[in-house]
């Protein structure tokens, strides 16, 4: 299973794309997240769609992560919450 993520501006104009790693360190991350996490909602199976709040709920929650446990791929992904958050668009989540 894969997870791939689209970056969506406010208008839902495709902004960016990248998928999970080898590691699968997105679908760790994500799936196997507490259940009073806002992560937790993304389906490795289905598609998931975060707003401006919920990816500022998600950089929240990944401030909570030591620097040095974030792989490219959750780079990839605290960079992609920053822009949603701060231009009002989505985090595509498509799982596989």
């Amino acid at each position: 299973m894969s997870i791939a993520v689209r970056v969506l501006n406010r208008g839902k104009e495709l902004q960016g794309v990248f998928e999970d790693d080898e590691e699968r360190s997105l679908f760790t991350y994500c799936c196997l997240a507490p259940d009073t996490t806002v992560r937790w909602g993304v389906n490795e199976y289905l598609e998931t769609i975060f707003n401006s709040k919920q990816a500022f709920q998600l950089l929240r929650e990944m401030e909570q992560l030591p620097e040095e446990d974030f792989t490219p791929v959750l780079r990839q992904l605290r960079s992609a919450a920053r822009y949603v958050h701060h231009r009002s668009g989505y985090l595509y989540f498509i799982g596989d």
